[in-house]
């Protein structure tokens, strides 16, 4: 097996996000690059890592009859689907390991495999049932800054972290119904479940416009319950805020002018952005 196809079983795209998102957890605790954090963040990425493996070898039917998916390893017979497991068995097993830390009692890996249960025991099935999967496809995105933050000594039931998962969670919804405004003919090829079954296009837009707005309002709500505390932090939160309405103004007053593509990169954007900000809070408060 070729190292190119390895590193594609582990969907990077998704693998690295999520490591840096539990990097964001551990360093909003600890304030530096200091204790356990390298074990943390291969611990998470591994099981990332394991996890995107699995759903490769669950979704490889589907992934056969859609075009965004079709070139992926086992599809296309590069990679066996007992090749996929293995490399699955190997990294899941050794990044619970490395989340298996004394000085937190073994919080983060618990929490490591809640998400990996979460998303291919709970989200991947109901995905093929029902289009609002995402909802417990969310959850899974709220837990890696909570395994970091764990990792680092903080207490699971803090404020602060909890307002952070907060708005990791609510963030993943309109990020997954983007993806879907943007492949849904796609996703109706392979048998999936659309939103275009359920509501009009125009329904469609409105609701992931609330939720690109509550997705606002969760990171407002960072520096006034002072999880950041710069105030060169805190006005770059605000005007990110004001930049990312600004981008889905066309969904509300010109809704055929709309374009999935360039909302999708917008709010991943922002969501990366507001990432970096809780990072250089934490190191330079």
């Amino acid at each position: 097996m070729h190292l190119r196809q390895l590193l594609l079983l582990g969907k990077p795209r998704i693998s690295l996000p999520v490591t840096l998102s539990a990097l964001t957890g551990f360093l909003l605790y600890s304030g530096a690059f200091a204790g356990a954090w390298i074990q943390t963040v291969l611990g998470v990425f591994l099981m990332s890592f394991a996890s995107s493996a699995i759903n490769q070898v669950q979704e490889a039917g589907i992934d056969r009859r859609m075009d965004r998916t079709r070139h992926r390893p086992i599809p296309t017979g590069r990679v066996k689907p007992y090749q996929a497991v293995l490399v699955a068995q190997f990294t899941g097993l050794a990044g619970f390991l490395m989340l298996v830390q004394p000085q937190s009692s073994g919080l983060p890996a618990i929490l490591g495999v809640a998400a990996l249960t979460c998303y291919n025991l709970i989200y991947t099935p109901l995905k093929k049932v029902t289009a609002f999967a995402v909802l417990p496809g969310a959850l899974v995105g709220a837990l890696p800054p909570l395994i970091g933050w764990t990792a680092a000594g903080g207490s699971l039931w803090h404020m602060h972290i909890l307002l952070v998962g907060f708005f990791f969670f609510v963030g993943q919804i309109p990020h997954f119904w983007l993806i879907q405004l943007r492949h849904g003919p796609d996703y109706a090829r392979a048998g999936l479940p659309v939103l275009d079954e359920l509501f009009s296009r125009r329904q469609i837009q409105v609701l992931t416009l609330g939720w690109v707005a509550a997705t606002a309002m969760a990171a407002i709500l960072l520096p006034l319950f002072g999880v950041i505390r710069l105030p060169l932090a805190a006005a770059t939160v605000y005007l990110a805020t004001l930049w990312l309405l600004w981008s889905f103004r066309h969904w509300l007053v010109r809704p055929r002018n709309t374009d999935p593509e360039r909302a999708f990169r917008a709010i991943n954007f922002y969501y990366l952005s507001i990432m970096l900000v809780l990072v250089a809070d934490a190191l330079f408060f």
